[in-house]
């Protein structure tokens, strides 16, 4: 298939804001096989200090996430795709995360974080998957954030 006529990049965005729908959805519901699915191999997933390089660190931490109790939910907008070709594109969205843990519903709606996201995706297999991922905090309420590992934990 070629990617330089208007219906196919329209099918492309449509996949690329996909992956940003599975990935607030598959935290949110703690589906890590979703989660997962949506990041090449060698994915450069960074969250402020945090730095988890390839799938497998994005798995463990992620897995740890998930055991912890988290409830969260995220919200984004925003989402502006360039193409850099036919299998390449990068994308800056702005998301909301609204976070805590125990049972629902749990008191309060203050966000803890609200950040600018930067992506780079690429075509592989014919999917599109996220290859980088940086999400950049604007504004972090510290008192509202739900638990989280540490860095380098080990589930």
């Amino acid at each position: 298939m070629t990617h330089d006529n208007g219906m196919d990049r329209i099918a492309d965005r449509m996949a690329i804001a996909s992956l940003s729908d599975r990935f607030g959805r598959a935290l949110d519901t703690n589906d890590l096989a979703m989660f997962l699915s949506i990041f090449a191999e060698d994915v450069d997933y960074r969250s402020g200090p945090r730095h988890l390089p390839g799938i497998a660190a994005l798995e463990a931490f992620f897995t740890q996430r998930a055991a912890g109790g988290r409830v969260s939910r995220h919200f984004y907008s925003g989402l502006i795709i360039a193409f850099d070709g036919a299998e390449s594109a990068t994308a800056s969205s702005n998301w909301i995360t609204f976070g805590g843990a125990g049972a629902l519903p749990i008191p309060g709606t203050e966000p803890f974080m609200v950040a600018d996201v930067h992506d780079d995706y690429r075509r592989i297999g014919g999917r599109w998957l996220i290859t980088r991922r940086e999400i950049v905090p604007v504004f972090r309420n510290d008192d509202a954030a739900p638990p989280v590992p540490p860095a380098g934990a080990k589930p």
